[in-house]
């Protein structure tokens, strides 16, 4: 894995002072050193902390700190021994519907694909159970994260891998500025972190930049909203104690996501429903709210012009919405194009997505 400099982006320059390596081992402590803008990035117990400190990473450390003391509030932040396997050891393949369901889309994104020998990095990668599953298949693994908690985030790595017996490298970045050269990964993977950046299109970049022509970005568990409800309002419904703790959220619609891929350079092959959302009888179901679904009768019953004037603009707003998700999915993507009703779950029904997006050779 090649590292650049995140304060002046130059690639090999960065040098390790004293016997400490770069990654690991646990515990260990040192510093990196650009040899060519002379910005010193310290090494805390054995991973390194690659951002530069400035007004871009004043967010990236809130939500660090948010992460904490939102865990700190539901009492996450301890150890309880019960006899049995701690559960980080075993995500997210556990008897719990939450983690059921993200390791069936962990399953579903990556099924096919060989890891053997591949560079793969873990964006924003919290208990890093995915690079431990990526390095398990073969890869070569990294995982990054705005912190390295270590219950929490990616310092709980160092005991995954022991119990795994298997080794993937770590450390500290921002997702909007990576330290790493273009064009090395094969795989660029981010579950369930796409939504905590209020600069997708960066995001999607960063991503795409670090991919090696082929490569492909594997994006799963991202949450959505309906075409046409409100983000703010949206966001005060269902992710009020986050916000609380200054971490970022947000809820693109699938054709925000798809439009910043685009705007990267990458080509979406294959777009999934969520395990739970794309069951038929789950479909429809959720798309029954008021004003989802065009209405199909009662036009001129009580209230006469002005339910008229509602319906007619509820149909357009509905179709400009399913035109601007056509354009944005390429005719030859594999999942919810062959299904109308997911077409429409998609725009309507907040479903997480499952992407896999390709770098044009």
């Amino acid at each position: 894995m090649r590292l650049q400099c995140p304060s002046c982006h130059t690639e090999g320059r960065l040098e390790c002072g004293g016997s400490t390596p770069v990654f690991g081992p646990a515990g260990a402590t040192g510093h990196l050193t650009c040899r060519e803008c002379d910005t010193r990035y310290e090494i805390l117990d054995g991973i390194p902390q690659l951002f530069v400190d400035d007004h871009r990473w004043r967010s990236k450390q809130r939500e660090s700190d948010g992460w904490e003391s939102y865990n700190a509030e539901l009492g996450q932040l301890h150890f309880i021994p019960t006899g049995a396997t701690p559960v980080e050891f075993e995500i997210p393949y556990i008897d719990d519907a939450h983690w059921a369901s993200i390791g069936k889309n962990f399953d579903l994104i990556t099924e096919g694909l060989d890891f053997t020998d591949k560079l793969v990095l873990d964006v924003g990668a919290g208990r890093p159970w995915a690079a431990k599953h990526f390095a398990m298949r073969g890869a070569r693994a990294i995982a990054m994260d705005v912190s390295a908690h270590p219950i929490i985030s990616i310092g709980r790595g160092w005991a995954m891998m022991g119990h795994a017996g298997v080794q993937f490298d770590m450390f500290v970045g921002d997702c909007e500025n990576l330290p790493l050269a273009g064009e090395q990964f094969d795989y660029v993977f981010i579950s369930a972190a796409m939504h905590h950046t209020n600069f997708l299109r960066q995001l999607a970049r960063e991503m795409a930049r670090l991919l090696a022509p082929g490569g492909m970005v594997l994006i799963a568990n991202e949450p959505t909203r309906s075409a046409v409800e409100d983000e703010g309002e949206l966001l005060q419904a269902v992710a009020q104690p986050e916000l609380r703790h200054g971490i970022t959220e947000r809820r693109p619609t699938t054709v925000e996501y798809l439009q910043a891929l685009k705007a990267a350079g990458l080509e979406v092959t294959d777009l999934f429903l969520g395990v739970s959302a794309a069951r038929p009888e789950n479909i429809w179901a959720s798309m029954t709210q008021d004003a989802l679904l065009p209405p199909r009768r009662e036009w001129l019953k009580s209230g006469g012009v002005s339910r008229t004037l509602r319906s007619l603009r509820t149909r357009y707003r509905n179709i400009h919405a399913e035109i601007e998700l056509r354009r944005a999915l390429p005719r030859g993507t594999r999942g919810i194009r062959s299904s109308h009703a997911q077409m429409m779950s998609a725009l309507y029904a907040r479903p997480d997505i499952n992407i896999r997006a390709v770098k044009p050779h």
